[in-house]
């Protein structure tokens, strides 16, 4: 005989995970980390004024400064998980190696297809923006936090842990990663910020550049696994973040930018990432 749980149950597990996930995310955040949190908020709510407040140049001013705020807000979320010496080396190595990717696509095509940066998205190093290096250090952590929640969805350190749990993480993280590109590639172009030499199949952006997406990001993610204590990652504070830009991306595009394709695509793209990815989080939040 099946014994019926008390019909308070489901309520106590829900207030449960609730409890335990704010608990969680009051261990990940500091004072600097939740104030960063809401400039970037404001910056991101701004931005699809900017343009027609003070035109394109504003947007970039703009735009730079929610980009540099977002990257801020995830070195600081990582130095409080893990010390600020070993967040400001994991920001400087994904800021160089992605340089050097951009850099190298630029010249040569290689992962992502033949494109170039315009005029408009400045300054630039050798042609790459500055901005997307530090886009990628803004977007990439909370992709990892993703990976690691659908593809082990344990918090703490695993001693058993192997390179092939590595690489499961590495492989979902690079893919939760390129989700977002199904926002932002579309977005970019529109703007004028870059162009493709032979517009793609997707909203004109070749779908090369999605397979070089998920390469780079799941090689970057694998490389600093193998020296990072990733198990200690502040993984409900970045999956905010991550869900939150995939929140503002959704209704930037299809409200504010006129990309309603776009839009629905980056919105079930990164919509089923966050769904697995919380499913996890909040199971083990009890």
């Amino acid at each position: 005989m099946i014994e019926e749980q008390p019909p308070y149950a489901s309520g106590a597990a829900q207030f449960g995970k609730a409890n335990g996930f704010l608990c969680a995310l009051r261990l990940q955040t500091n004072v600097a980390g939740r104030c960063l949190f809401l400039c970037w908020l404001l910056l991101m709510v701004l931005t699809p004024h900017s343009s027609r407040i003070g035109g394109p140049t504003t947007l970039v001013l703009v735009l730079s400064l929610a980009v540099a705020v977002q990257a801020a807000l995830i070195l600081c979320l990582l130095s409080t998980a893990l010390n600020a010496p070993v967040a400001v080396g994991i920001g400087a190595a994904i800021l160089a190696v992605t340089w050097l990717i951009e850099y190298t696509g630029v010249n040569t095509g290689l992962l992502f297809g033949h494109y170039r940066y315009l005029s408009l998205l400045r300054p630039q190093v050798a042609g790459v923006p500055v901005q997307v290096p530090v886009a990628w250090l803004m977007m990439l952590p909370p992709a990892w936090a993703v990976g690691a929640a659908i593809a082990t969805g344990q918090t703490k350190a695993h001693p058993s842990r192997s390179w092939l749990n590595d690489l499961s993480i590495a492989l979902v993280s690079g893919l939760a990663f390129t989700a977002w590109d199904l926002f932002l590639d579309p977005q970019m172009v529109a703007w004028g910020f870059w162009q493709w030499h032979t517009p793609g199949f997707y909203f004109g952006i070749p779908l090369v550049n999605f397979a070089g997406w998920a390469t780079a990001a799941s090689a970057i993610t694998f490389a600093l696994m193998r020296i990072v204590a990733f198990d200690r990652l502040p993984l409900e504070s970045l999956a905010i973040v991550y869900t939150t830009t995939w929140l503002l991306q959704t209704v930037g595009l299809a409200f504010f930018f006129s990309l309603p394709g776009p839009a629905l695509a980056g919105f079930l793209g990164m919509g089923i990432f966050s769904a697995l990815a919380w499913r996890r989080l909040l199971d083990r939040s009890e």
